[in-house]
């Protein structure tokens, strides 16, 4: 099974990224976070997990490397809350 990352902007008062991981053909709402140009493009067409895993250069961008640090623990949570239900 591929899980894939995936975004949508929102814009208002405060622009903001939602994260969606979506695996199985069902789509599962991650998190949101204020937006960044950085994170933003990175993500802009959507990214497989293992890439993620794979990239090396997103420590030269601390936005970008934090927001990929914490996707894991999402995917987690999501996942082991999809099997409790």
């Amino acid at each position: 099974m591929r899980n894939r990352i995936e975004i949508t902007k929102t814009n208002g008062n405060v622009d903001r990224i939602h994260f969606y991981l979506v695996s199985g053909g069902k789509r599962y709402y991650l998190f949101s976070q204020k937006f960044s140009k950085g994170v933003y493009e990175f993500f802009r067409g959507g990214r497989a997990e293992s890439e993620l895993y794979n990239y090396r250069g997103w420590r030269k961008n601390p936005r970008l490397g934090k927001t990929i640090e914490k996707i894991p623990m999402y995917i987690r949570y999501v996942m082991k809350e999809e099997m409790a239900a």
